[in-house]
C-alpha cells in the first residue's frame, strides 16, 4: 500500500468525522475487555445481550459469603437466550444473589474442602495457563458498553488475535459493514490503521490513530490493546485475587450454561456493599468447558436504589472460537488484497 493512502487522524476534517465509530476498538481486555464503536441515541436497556448463555438444568449450589448467619439457598436460573444477529429474544439471568447471603452446601468439587473463592481463583489461573498454548485465534466478537451513562449499541466484529506479538484485526459485520482496523504492538509507531466506508473513506483513506488519543478513547472504556481474551484472563486474576474475600464476596457456580452451542461453566462474583477499592457489584464469567478458556464476560454496577436491578455496565462475547489456526504476516497487514485499506 503506498503511503499516500495513509493519513494522521488530524490531517482533515472527515477524519474527525470517521471517529465515532473508533472507540470500538478500545476493546475490554480486563473487565473489560476488547472498545466501543458508539452511536449517540438514548439509554439502551442493562440486560446482557448477544452471547448471553442459555440455561439447562440446575445450578451448582457454591457460595461465598459475607459474615453473618449462615443458610441455604436454592439457584434458580432462568433461560438466557443467545442473539446471534438474527434472534434478538433475551432473558436475563436471575436471582441476583447479593441479596441473598448465606453459605450455600457444596457440590462436589476437585478438593472437598477448597472454598467457592479458592475455586474461582484456581479455575481462572488454569484458563490463564490454558491461553499460554493459544499462538492465535479467530471469533465472532460481540460488545457493549455504558459510556457517560448510554449504553452502546450491540456491535459485532470478526476479529483475529495473535498473541505475539499482540496483534488485532477488526471488520465490521454490523453497524457499519466493511470497516476495518488494525493493531499490532510496536508497529505502525504503535497506532491503530483503520478505514470508514463510504464517502468517509474516499476523503481520508486508511488513518493512523493514537490508541490513547483523545479521539480514539472518545466515549470508549478501553484501549484496543486491551482487548481480547488473554487481555481478559490477566485482568481477571489480578481482580479476583486481590478483591475476593469471604467477608465481602459471593462466588456461586453454575456447570450447565450454553453459550450457542458451547456448554460452560458459570462463575458469578458479587460484592453486596460498594467499597473504593471495588471495580463492579457483580461479575459473571462463562468459561467453555472444552476450550478452558472464558468466551463471555458481563459487568454490572451496584443498584441505585433498593429496589432497583443492576445496571449492565460492560459485556464481552467470543463466539465461533477457532485456536491454532496459524495467522501470519498477512492477516495483519493493511495491504493484504482481502482487506479494504486505502482510499478505493
Amino acid at each position: 500500500m503506498s503511503r499516500d493512502g495513509l493519513r494522521r487522524g488530524n490531517v482533515c476534517g472527515a477524519g474527525r468525522t470517521l471517529l465515532g465509530w473508533l472507540n470500538v476498538l478500545a476493546v475490554a481486555g480486563g473487565l473489560i475487555s476488547a472498545g466501543s464503536m458508539l452511536a449517540n441515541g438514548g439509554e439502551e436497556p442493562a440486560e446482557p445481550a448477544t452471547g448471553t448463555p442459555v440455561k439447562s438444568g440446575t445450578p451448582e449450589p457454591a457460595a461465598s459469603a459475607p459474615a453473618g448467619g449462615a443458610s441455604e439457598a436454592a439457584v434458580d436460573a432462568q433461560r438466557v437466550a443467545l442473539m446471534n444477529g438474527r434472534n434478538a429474544s433475551r432473558i436475563s439471568l436471575k436471582p441476583d444473589l447479593s441479596a441473598k447471603p448465606g453459605v450455600l452446601a457444596a457440590a462436589p468439587s476437585t478438593a472437598a474442602t477448597e472454598s467457592p473463592i479458592g475455586r474461582a481463583i484456581r479455575t481462572i489461573k488454569e484458563c490463564q495457563a490454558k491461553f499460554q498454548t493459544v499462538s492465535d485465534y479467530t471469533c465472532l466478537f460481540y460488545k457493549r458498553e455504558r459510556v457517560n451513562r448510554r449504553m452502546t449499541p450491540q456491535f459485532v466484529m470478526a476479529m483475529k488475535e495473535r498473541t505475539r506479538p499482540k496483534s488485532i484485526y477488526f471488520k465490521f459485520e454490523g453497524p457499519y459493514r466493511g470497516r476495518e482496523a488494525i493493531y499490532v504492538e510496536g508497529r505502525n509507531q504503535g497506532r491503530i490503521l483503520a478505514h470508514d466506508v463510504g464517502i468517509t473513506k474516499f476523503l481520508a483513506g486508511t488513518m493512523e490513530l493514537e490508541p490513547t488519543s483523545s479521539r480514539a478513547m472518545e466515549e470508549n472504556r478501553h484501549p484496543i490493546y486491551e482487548a481480547g481474551i488473554g487481555a481478559l484472563i490477566e485482568t481477571i486474576v489480578r481482580r479476583w485475587v486481590s478483591e475476593l474475600s469471604p467477608e465481602e464476596s459471593v462466588v456461586m457456580f453454575d456447570p450447565d450454561m450454553m453459550i450457542g452451542d458451547r456448554n460452560c461453566l458459570m462463575i458469578e462474583s458479587i460484592h453486596p456493599e460498594r467499597k473504593p477499592h471495588f471495580f463492579f457489584h457483580k461479575v459473571r464469567l462463562y468459561i467453555d468447558t472444552e476450550h478452558n478458556l472464558p468466551i463471555r464476560f458481563e459487568a454490572y454496577d451496584w443498584p441505585k436504589h433498593k429496589d432497583a436491578e443492576p445496571e449492565l455496565i460492560e459485556e464481552y462475547s467470543y463466539t465461533n472460537l477457532k485456536l491454532n489456526v496459524g495467522l501470519g504476516e498477512a492477516d495483519f497487514d493493511a495491504a493484504n488484497r482481502q482487506y479494504s485499506f486505502g482510499r478505493f
